[in-house]
């Protein structure tokens, strides 16, 4: 079916992507041709990864758009919170996604807590809108702790800790949740629990960034590190 072929799709770019980040290497694991960290084939690999991703993304969009015009085409109803991958919308949100995932990443929280809103500010049901974030930062959560594991910067211990703790918090909240929406017979939980999330995780950056700045000084903070520099 074509969700098979999607998540196989999908499954396949995320193992490309892995691919790369093993075979430049860097850090605390060395490649397996040889190279060096910031070397010239290290640095074509590490951005190798941006062509290999639109490729998937581009043969993406032009299946969402086939689908969309066939669905017209059939006079298809589009139910409450259906996004219409039109020739628009698929390079609207792809674009928006990345901008939330960056925006995520460079404030070290997770994207899903960025792109959770965005899609509900898109007219996603808040099921939906949870579910799909979820599937998301599984896929992209996995990529970033390939790219740490390989610079030494994932404590293998703390890693098993937190993994096994957050499976056990998902499936309880998961639970919790959806009692409570079956109970209620509205999606508004979903909301609140996405808004508690985002509050929770505000809170705790500022936190964090408090005591990690606390007696350093400016340039110290503002410091420039390499991508070898396993210090930044």
């Amino acid at each position: 079916s074509r969700l098979c072929c999607k998540i196989g799709a999908l499954t396949l770019c995320f193992v490309g992507t892995c691919a790369l980040t093993l075979l430049k290497g860097g850090g605390r694991m060395a490649s397996p041709f040889g190279f060096e960290c910031g070397s010239l084939g290290f640095w074509l690999l590490y951005f190798g990864a941006v062509p290999w991703v639109l490729a998937f993304a581009f043969g993406f969009r032009q299946l969402l758009v086939s689908e969309f015009e066939q669905k017209v085409q059939q006079g298809y109803s589009f139910a409450t919170g259906e996004v219409r991958w039109d020739s628009r919308n698929t390079v609207l949100y792809p674009l928006l996604c990345a901008i939330a995932g960056l925006l995520a990443g460079l404030f070290g929280v997770g994207g899903g807590i960025v792109k959770g809103p965005l899609m509900l500010e898109m007219g996603i049901t808040p099921s939906v809108a949870s579910a799909s974030a979820a599937a998301m930062i599984l896929y992209t959560s996995a990529a970033a702790s390939t790219s740490f594991l390989v610079f030494g910067l994932l404590h293998p211990s703390y890693g098993a800790i937190f993994f096994l703790l957050g499976v056990v918090c998902t499936a309880l909240g998961q639970y919790v949740v959806g009692r409570w929406v079956h109970k209620q017979n509205r999606q508004s939980p979903i909301v609140l629990s996405i808004g508690t999330v985002i509050l929770l995780s505000s809170v705790f950056v500022l936190i964090n960034t408090v005591v990690l700045s606390e007696g350093k000084s400016h340039a110290e903070l503002f410091a420039f590190h390499g991508v070898c520099d396993t210090a930044a």
